[in-house]
């Protein structure tokens, strides 16, 4: 049996995850092995790469590129440092998945910013996002 490469949007996934399977064939999805390689391809499908200093700056900032950074005062978690509300405004789900985590941080970004500069501009002024 050859095997089919197939590469699906993160938000398809839930859809693959429950759809009845036609083929019988394995279905691998593929995503960048390193998560600052996967921000950077997210970044330049959204912005350009003159975008990505400023979200690798800004996720340097809230959580040193560690998925699992919890702040011991409040309910923010993760990469971009989310609280709770924050999940929701983007209609994300708290996760530990970081690839999740880089497609809710962009949203967000991009909703309340519209570019990773934007938000760095913000950050300076009042030190949150």
């Amino acid at each position: 049996m050859q095997l089919k490469r197939i590469v699906f949007p993160l938000l398809l996934l839930p859809l693959v995850a429950f759809a009845k399977p036609v083929v019988t064939e394995e279905i691998n999805i593929v995503r960048s092995p390193n998560i600052k390689v996967y921000a950077f391809e997210k970044v330049m499908d959204r912005w350009s790469s003159e975008q990505w200093v400023y979200f690798d700056d800004l996720i340097k900032r809230e959580s040193g590129w560690n998925s699992e950074a919890q702040n011991p005062n409040s309910t923010a978690y993760g990469l971009a440092q989310f609280l709770n509300s924050t999940w929701n405004s983007v209609e994300c789900i708290k996760t530990d998945d970081k690839y999740v985590q880089i497609d809710c941080a962009i949203d967000y970004v991009e909703l309340r910013y519209k570019t990773p500069q934007g938000a760095i501009k913000h950050h300076n002024r009042n030190n949150w996002y």
